[in-house]
């Protein structure tokens, strides 16, 4: 079978997606994923075939960011996806997309939950599809309410009558994210989401003790605030006051910073940390005590797959309500105010609190019986043999 996969362009966009695409290619399907140009390196690492989409022109994406600068909080969240992703993003992307299934034909359409124009172009070419959930469940139905105008919109250019979101909700939707994180999907009106045990959670021990692991037997730390975000001052700020934090603590700390974020915006770096731009999470979990981040999917879902206890400094986007479902879990701390007090208290917290650490095993517990990505080809072959057969 052939089975398209297509996503916006960042790596948290993408990223969800690269499991899936490489279990369907690993079965002999053929397998196609439609991006930006800027997702075409980590395609081309996954060993995945890539199908270009334009972005938006300067001049669009300029207007789109000048009004998202002068939105604030949730007004800002909504205006992207309004705006954004099933904005400007999906326009842009729509005419190469329809090419590509006009002339590659695939069986399915499996697309990221931001990535809106082939939600319209599998429905106008009558081919099942599918969606995997890049953010938590209870963000995504607050994001959908935000979209319909514009997904009604893009249909009607596409030759389609406005549907209301029916065709969104309606939807089948994957998952990493497990129930005690999620909300109650059917509740908020989407459908019960298919939650598959993410592989990039796991953790993996190193032949030889790293240069950046623990010393004279203190308590380790992982520390990052994503790899794409240190353009913005609030996300330097975020750092400095983390590691004026960890300095007064008796813990040894890695920071990855990404390639955005120069070593010189961090200001004094304390003695018992090392900053690194990247290093595979991965490698870093199976040294950690506690990982304190922003709350991001990635970094969430991996440390809490090997029961890591949380402190999340949320800085934008989904986060705060990643925050708040850590804490509500019973498995972190929300810091949603990024001070160095209150970080050096939730610090000491997640490390020293048994029940956190309890609490973030019993996340452990629960992710590791939830579906296997074969299990997710499996599902999602399952809906293109129901067209077929």
């Amino acid at each position: 079978m052939r089975i398209l996969f297509s996503s916006t362009k960042g790596a948290g966009h993408v990223g969800p997606l690269v499991p899936y695409a490489q279990a369907l290619a690993r079965l002999g399907h053929q397998v196609l994923v439609s991006a930006p140009e800027a997702a075409s390196a980590g395609l081309q690492r996954a060993g995945l075939v890539h199908a270009r989409v334009s972005d938006p022109s300067d001049e669009e994406s300029k207007a789109f960011w000048d009004r998202l600068d002068a939105a604030k909080g949730d007004d800002a969240l909504a205006l992207g996806f309004r705006e954004g992703f099933s904005g400007i993003l999906a326009c842009s992307a729509m005419p190469a997309l329809q090419q590509t299934i006009s002339d590659w034909r695939p069986d399915l359409i499996v697309l990221e939950s931001a990535e809106f124009a082939a939600l319209v172009a599998a429905e106008r070419a009558a081919i099942p599809h599918a969606c995997v959930a890049v953010h938590s469940g209870r963000f995504e139905a607050w994001a959908s309410t935000h979209v319909i105008e514009s997904l009604d919109a893009l249909r009607r250019v596409a030759g389609l009558s406005p549907d209301g979101g029916a065709a969104l909700r309606a939807e089948k939707v994957f998952t990493a994210f497990p129930a005690s994180l999620d909300a109650d999907a059917a509740a908020l009106g989407g459908q019960i989401p298919f939650r598959v045990a993410a592989s990039r959670g796991v953790a993996v021990s190193a032949k030889e003790t790293p240069g950046w692991a623990a010393k004279n037997g203190l308590r380790f730390l992982y520390v990052t605030l994503g790899t794409v975000s240190g353009r913005s001052e609030r996300v330097r700020a975020a750092y400095r006051e983390i590691l004026e934090a960890i300095g007064t603590l008796p813990v040894s700390a890695l920071l990855t910073t990404g390639p955005v974020m120069t070593t010189e915006a961090l200001g004094t770096v304390p003695d018992n940390v090392t900053v690194k731009d990247f290093v595979p999470q991965a490698e870093v979990f199976a040294h950690a005590a506690a990982v304190v981040c922003h709350g991001g999917s990635g970094t969430l879902l991996g440390g809490l797959a090997v029961g890591l206890p949380m402190v999340v400094v949320p800085l934008f986007a989904d986060q705060p309500y990643n925050a708040r479902a850590v804490e509500d879990a019973g498995a972190g701390v929300a810091v949603l105010r990024p001070e160095a007090a209150p970080l050096r208290t939730a610090i000491q917290r997640v490390l020293n609190d048994s029940s956190l650490r309890t609490g973030a095993g019993r996340i452990a517990g629960e992710m590791s019986t939830m579906a296997t990505m074969d299990d997710a080809a499996g599902a999602l072959l399952a809906l293109a043999h129901a067209r077929t057969g």
